[in-house]
């Protein structure tokens, strides 16, 4: 700010002017309070979030970690049922191909030609056979 003075002087003065807004005493120690549980509870609220968060992501993982442990062992358990079940095929077919083997070596002319060739026994003859009463 300029003043002037007498002729030709020129007398700076700085003026400084500070402006600040009055606080109700009533209201100061409700606003005061107010904002620190304002605060608090935004403190208190994100470091809930923080731990709601890591809890989540903790049990994302557990879950996944889970998930492929289950789905390792389901694969290893299916691969064993399909070579029991390939085994099965084979026994099976080798059932039958025994079984087959079985009827033709215990079929009745087959052992009467045995019988005949190897121990010279024959099958009796009709006045051969008698029956007791």
């Amino acid at each position: 700010m300029v003043v002037a003075g007498k002729k030709g002087q020129n007398t700076r003065r700085e003026v400084r002017i500070r402006i600040s807004r009055p606080i109700s005493t009533s209201l100061s120690a409700n606003t005061v309070t107010a904002a620190q549980s304002h605060s608090s509870r935004e403190h208190i609220s994100n470091d809930f979030l923080r731990l709601l968060t890591r809890l989540l992501l903790t049990a994302g993982i557990i879950v996944l970690v889970l998930s492929q442990l289950l789905h390792w062992r389901i694969s290893k358990e299916r691969a064993e049922l399909e070579r029991v079940a390939t085994i099965n095929v084979d026994v099976r077919q080798k059932h039958a191909k025994l079984t087959t083997q079985r009827d033709e070596l215990a079929s009745k002319p087959r052992i009467v030609a045995s019988a005949a060739a190897k121990l010279g026994l024959h099958l009796p003859t009709k006045e051969q056979e008698h029956q007791l009463d």
